[in-house]
This record gives C-alpha cells, structure tokens and sequence, in this order.
C-alpha cells in the first residue's frame, strides 16, 4: 500500500512539472499556426497584384470591415468564366471568420496593404484566428452585385 502512494506522489510531482512546460509548448504551436494564416493571407494579396492590380484599401481600426472586403475580394471568382481573373480564387472561400477586439485573442488585421497578425497583449480589432478549424465552412455565397475592392 505505501508503494502506491510513493507512485502517486512521483506522478504528481512529475506532472506539476510537465504541465508548465506543455502549456508553452502550445503557446508557441500557436504563435506557429497564427502566423501562418497570416502568411497565407498576404501570399494571396501577392498573388492577386500580380495578376491584377494593388490591393490598397484604407483601414479602419475600429471595425473589421476593412478586413472582410478584402479576404472577399482574394476568395471571389466571377462565375463568367470570360471575366473571371486569372488565378482567381486567390484564398480558400470556405474560409469565414469572425471579428474580434479581444486581446487575449490572435488577430488578423488589415493595414491598408497587407494583414498584420495582432498576438494576445495587442489592442486591435480583426479577424478571429481559430485554432480547432470551426471558421472553415461552406463556401461564401457572392451576391450578383459583388464589388471587388482596391481599384
């Protein structure tokens, strides 16, 4: 019986040591997995100035509609096939965020020329970055009357 409760207590001293080190281990899968949406997000803006024009869009720091209207623009493809843009889409149109100003949060954050990934300590307000995949969904739906932004 004392055997048990010497195993028990090395397994809670192992464990009250483990845990620090797994929950920054997954702060920076987090930092990792942030800054790669990120990257695919300004690859994207890359990808479309080539085939088309600049994306400059001013910023409004208080809203993400900014953010929306040009994640919109890189997802849409003119169902024309004679006036759809090479490449287009340029991002996944599943891909449907939501927008937060928490700041305990990762966020994306439109600049006026690329998005800026805002880490949990910054104020700001951007797209919510969610790490269990839950803002992958079905494709946006484009009204007929979409307007791309940046020209």
């Amino acid at each position: 019986m004392s055997e048990l409760v010497i195993v028990i207590s090395i397994l809670g001293v192992l464990a009250s040591i483990a845990t620090p080190a797994f929950n920054q281990f997954l702060g920076g899968s987090k930092d990792a997995l942030a800054a790669t949406r990120q990257e695919a997000l300004n690859q994207a803006v890359y990808r479309f100035a080539q085939q088309n024009y600049e994306l400059v869009f001013g910023s409004n720091d208080s809203s993400v509609s900014d953010e929306l209207v040009i994640l919109r623009t890189l997802q849409y493809r003119n169902p024309n096939i004679n006036l759809a843009m090479i490449g287009s889409p340029y991002y996944d149109p599943r891909y449907n965020p939501i927008s937060s100003s928490d700041n305990t949060q990762y966020r994306l954050r439109w600049t006026g020329k690329i998005y800026d990934l805002l880490m949990p300590g910054t104020n700001g307000t951007g797209l919510l970055v969610n790490f269990e995949g839950s803002d992958f969904t079905t494709a946006f739906v484009f009204p007929p009357n979409f307007q791309m932004a940046g020209r």
